[in-house]
């Protein structure tokens, strides 16, 4: 392929992605991080990192407990939450279905706990602690609470001293 095609295809593809871009409407997500130890007082200095589609797009440190991201419609997002000393946990964002011309806002309250030796919490690297996707019948963005509750379950299995 000449350079001249090969520029052209690259400024054609480059184009697509613009459009799509802008046609995408933003999605407002908003995190409350807490301690459990700590009767989910405010949780201060952690991070945040955001995969979007299997790739690390962006690391935030928040002095605050609170952080608001802006997610795009048409994607798979892993946000995980991190802080010194605490169990880390990720939550899966699916806006894949979300139509682009729809705004769209999720709030999540995260609790995070200080993990002690005989807790067997490592599912909690791979299994994310909640998954939000699109419900076509209330036209938003909506936690499974079922799953929610559900590992919570574990977690509390895998917390009670044997």
């Amino acid at each position: 392929m000449s350079w001249n095609k090969y520029i052209v295809v690259v400024l054609l593809l480059l184009s697509l992605g613009h459009v799509t871009a802008q046609k995408s409407k933003k999605i407002k997500f908003k995190v409350h991080l807490k301690s459990a130890e700590l009767y989910v007082k405010k949780l201060r200095n952690s991070a945040y990192f955001i995969h979007q589609d299997g790739i690390l797009i962006d690391s935030i440190f928040i002095k605050k407990n609170t952080v608001s991201l802006s997610l795009s419609s048409g994607h798979i997002y892993k946000v995980t939450f991190s802080k010194k000393g605490f169990t880390n946990k990720h939550v899966i964002v699916n806006t894949i279905d979300v139509p682009r011309d729809k705004k769209l806002k999720l709030k999540a309250d995260i609790t995070l706990f200080r993990p002690q030796k005989n807790w067997e919490i490592d599912f909690l690297e791979h299994q994310p602690v909640s998954i939000a996707s699109y419900n076509f019948v209330k036209r938003t963005l909506a936690w499974d609470f079922d799953y929610n509750r559900s590992v919570v379950e574990k977690i509390i299995l895998a917390t009670i001293k044997k």
